[in-house]
C-alpha cells in the first residue's frame, strides 16, 4: 500500500490483468476470455465477470457468469407464474429443459455480448477512499467495481483486495 489511508488505486487489479471485451464480440469470445484467466491448480475460474467496452474503449457494461448462462437459455432467466404438474420449486422445471438446453446452447455462441451484457451500476475513481468502494459494495451487493481515471477504465477493485487491505491496515 502506498498511502496511510488506503485509496482505491493502491489495490486495483489493472485492466490488462482483468477480463474485458469489446461489445461487438460474442458469447463464445466471452467464455474463452474468462477461461484464459486460470485461477488455481484445480482449474477454477479466476474471475466471475468481465468488463465490456465500446470501440473507443469506453465502459459500456459488464458480464458475469450468471448473465452468460442466462443468455444460453432465456428460460433460466425468470420464473414462471404457474406451471402444470408437480407442485414445487421452479428448479424442478430445469430437469425438463435439460435435453434441449444442452443440445441448443452451442447455437448461442455467436450472440453478441451487447445483447446480454448488463449496465454498470457503480464506478469508483483511483483516488477514492477504499472505504467508499467498500461502502458501495456492501450496499449494492456487488463484489467488483470498475475503476476509472480521466474517463478511461484502468482496472477494477474487488472485495478480495479491499478485505486484504483492511486486514493489513487494521493488523488483523
Amino acid at each position: 500500500m502506498t498511502s496511510e489511508k488506503p485509496v482505491v488505486r493502491d489495490s486495483i487489479v489493472p485492466i490488462d490483468s482483468y477480463p474485458h471485451l469489446k461489445e461487438t464480440q460474442t458469447l463464445a469470445d466471452a467464455v474463452q476470455t474468462l477461461l484464459s484467466f486460470p485461477g488455481d491448480e484445480n482449474d477454477r475460474i479466476r474471475y466471475g465477470g468481465m468488463l465490456v467496452v465500446d470501440e473507443n474503449d469506453q465502459l459500456v457494461g459488464c458480464l458475469n457468469l450468471q448473465t452468460i448462462l442466462r443468455a444460453l437459455d432465456k428460460r433460466m432467466a425468470g420464473s414462471p407464474e404457474r406451471y402444470e404438474g408437480k407442485e414445487g420449486e421452479y428448479q424442478d422445471l430445469a430437469i425438463l429443459w435439460e435435453d434441449s438446453f444442452f443440445s441448443k446452447c452451442s447455437e448461442k455462441r455467436d450472440t453478441p455480448i451487447s445483447d446480454c451484457m448488463i449496465p454498470v451500476q457503480h464506478i469508483v475513481k483511483g483516488g477514492d477512499p477504499l472505504l467508499k468502494a467498500l461502502s458501495i459494495m456492501l450496499h449494492s451487493d456487488e463484489v467488483v467495481l470498475p475503476v476509472v481515471e480521466d474517463g478511461a477504465v484502468v482496472g477494477v477493485i474487488r472485495l478480495e483486495e479491499i478485505f486484504t487491505a483492511i486486514c493489513g491496515v487494521c493488523r488483523l
